[in-house]
């Protein structure tokens, strides 16, 4: 049984005369006539009275009817389902996602995405960024995230820029930095330098502060990995320690901490976050979602 037998079926039951009915399918009327016979016969049951009047319900051809009319329904839902999954307007989307980095960008792009695609079933996983790259060539993710300046991407990943921020210095307002218009790399390196880090997250924050004092020659102070992204905020309000952070995360909301403009330029001082996907990949939920990040990307100020 296919479902074209369904379908001229239905026509036949509902105009209850072969005629009418070839000429809704545009078929033959022979071939219709035909077809019905055949799916009669894999029944085993008459589904139609025939005479030369037209054609009339068996008790056996109403139930079927019924029944009939709801595959074909779900058989029509199907392919609309199937035509926007292909499209990227519904199924399921894993995201790689790194919360203190991505604290303040991702949920913006969500909005806005859930806003266009309402019926995607976004997931986000939370991994350590050096893991994803992995997780991509896997296949447990389709988009990742990578911080511009590290180690080269493997061949057939693909990348595109989606947050460039200047590194600012944050401190509390309380610090006697915040005082100053302009904070001096050597100052800061007089100071305790505070880090994310968490079981689930690399200290890769820390790293990033490491390699802008001894690409430049300094020397850094101690620097201390305060476990979570609330602990971080509430640490470096307290006055305890400074930190080095680009402005794309949640912490630039808080009332009580205060970014401050470093006296030093350089590329260095520039984090550029690049989404990070699977080059061969057909998915177009992932372009879906990396050109709403393209299209919101945040500017440098």
């Amino acid at each position: 049984m296919e479902l074209r037998h369904l379908r001229y079926f239905v026509a036949v039951a509902e105009e209850l005369n072969f005629r009418k009915a070839s000429e809704r399918l545009r078929i033959a009327q022979p071939a219709l006539s035909s077809q019905i016979k055949d799916l009669e016969y894999e029944l085993g049951v008459r589904l139609l009275d025939r005479d030369t009047g037209g054609a009339r319900l068996t008790d056996a051809g109403a139930a079927f009817l019924a029944e009939a009319r709801v595959v074909l329904t779900q058989a029509q839902q199907a392919v609309a389902v199937a035509r926007e999954a292909a499209e990227g307007r519904r199924g399921r989307l894993m995201i790689g996602y790194s919360g203190p980095l991505l604290m303040g960008f991702m949920p913006a792009s969500l909005k806005v995405f859930y806003g266009k695609f309402p019926h995607v079933d976004v997931s986000l996983v939370e991994m350590p960024l050096g893991e994803q790259i992995a997780a991509l060539e896997s296949g447990a993710i389709h988009i990742g995230f990578a911080i511009a300046g590290g180690p080269p991407l493997p061949p057939g990943l693909k990348q595109i820029e989606v947050v460039r921020s200047p590194v600012r210095a944050v401190m509390g307002r309380g610090h006697r930095l915040a005082k100053l218009a302009r904070v001096g790399m050597a100052e800061l390196g007089r100071e305790t330098l505070l880090c994310i880090a968490n079981k689930k997250v690399s200290i890769l924050h820390g790293e990033i502060i490491r390699r802008i004092f001894t690409g430049r020659g300094l020397k850094p102070g101690p620097i201390k990995a305060i476990e979570g992204a609330e602990a971080f905020r509430a640490t470096l309000e307290s006055g305890l320690g400074v930190s080095l952070i680009a402005e794309i995360g949640g912490l630039s909301r808080s009332q009580d901490l205060v970014f401050k403009p470093l006296k030093e330029t350089g590329p260095d001082l520039i984090l550029e976050l690049h989404a990070v996907w699977r080059g061969e990949q057909t998915s177009q939920l992932a372009a879906n979602f990396i050109d709403v990040m393209r299209k919101g990307k945040p500017s440098a100020k």
